[in-house]
């Protein structure tokens, strides 16, 4: 099998990115309960970046396989009756705890991580469907289970921000969109979303406390972190719950108002996929992945997809994610 390899965890993206090796390496034997998948198409996601910068909460042994998600065919399995049953299936996975990685020909991966794909999801959407679009469920549910009449989100020119108004608006939940560029204003609007706030307004907080005001707001998923995250907190009313699920500005949080915490009842919190999807029963989470792929499926939802690499020009297609994050997903195609 083909494989990007990282070498040693790089601080430096540049640096990370540079040091990947494309190479030939045996294909792994399987435990019982795993399968072997023939990878058609893998995406890069933010947390692939900062893997191969050593900033996750992952780290693998080196020389290591980046790559967490992706789809492809089921071409050989353990013994496992769970892992013979998905023998010559189409799947979408999404793996923390394998040794590989799927930026390569071939993952070795447990059943338990497979989805099952319906026919008509083309390899483009399957391969990004394991993360973001559970990811924007949740949180939509976790709105709805708290009685929130409005959800506010920054980084909402990304994927998941634009599910997340497709599923809120569903249940009747707005949303109060933050971007970070000027420009994603007027992109946002264009595709008929709304209450489209740009962060670095001098205004900003001033709309965002008056637009949450206005609509009930009293919950923050949170994708930056950095001193967003306080300038966020601190225009939001009493009692408002912020859930950090990234980090796309910075590691740390600031200027979040101590005032606020102690006095106004104000929290933060963590939220990650992984852990919501492990406290779901088994059916339940398989109930919620067929929901999602119907709407993929009748076109409701949509990843946007900005290129498409050979495995082999890796180098360019990670420039490119890097470069233009917010206008889709980059994929690798296995040759």
């Amino acid at each position: 099998m083909n494989a990007l390899t990282l070498p040693s965890y790089q601080g430096n993206i540049i640096r990370a990115l540079k040091s990947l090796e494309l190479r030939s390496i045996p294909i792994p034997g399987l435990q019982p309960d795993e399968v072997l998948v023939r990878i058609q198409a893998a995406p890069v996601n933010p947390s692939d970046l900062a893997f191969i910068q050593g900033g996750y909460n992952v780290r693998k042994a080196l020389p290591a396989i980046p790559g967490f998600e992706g789809t492809g065919e089921v071409i050989k399995t353990g013994n496992d009756p769970a892992a013979k049953a998905l023998k010559g299936r189409r799947v979408s996975f999404f793996s923390q705890t394998s040794s590989g990685g799927s930026w390569a020909t071939h993952i070795r991966i447990k059943a338990t991580e497979c989805l099952e794909l319906v026919e008509n999801l083309p390899v483009e959407q399957a391969a990004c469907f394991s993360v973001n679009p559970f990811t924007a469920y949740a949180m939509v549910e976790l709105a709805r289970e708290t009685g929130s009449r409005a959800i506010v989100q920054n980084a909402a020119a990304g994927q998941v921000g634009r599910f997340i108004n497709i599923l809120a608006e569903r249940e009747n939940i707005r949303v109060i969109n933050i971007v970070r560029k000027e420009e994603h204003v007027e992109k946002m609007e264009s595709l008929g979303f709304t209450n489209v706030l740009w962060a670095l307004d001098s205004m900003f907080r001033d709309k965002l406390k008056q637009l949450s005001e206005t609509h009930g707001a009293d919950i923050v998923f949170d994708a930056v972190g950095g001193e967003l995250t306080g300038h966020i907190l601190g225009a939001m009313p009493d009692g408002t719950s912020l859930y950090l699920y990234g980090a796309l500005g910075a590691r740390t949080l600031s200027e979040i108002p101590a005032s606020d915490i102690i006095f106004k009842q104000k929290s933060v919190r963590g939220f990650n996929m992984n852990e919501w999807k492990k406290r779901l029963h088994r059916d339940a989470f398989r109930d919620i992945s067929n929901k999602l792929q119907l709407m993929f499926a009748e076109g409701v939802l949509e990843t946007g997809i900005q290129g498409t690499y050979p495995l082999r020009d890796y180098e360019q297609a990670l420039m490119q994610y890097i470069r233009t994050m917010s206008e889709g997903k980059v994929l690798l195609i296995p040759e």
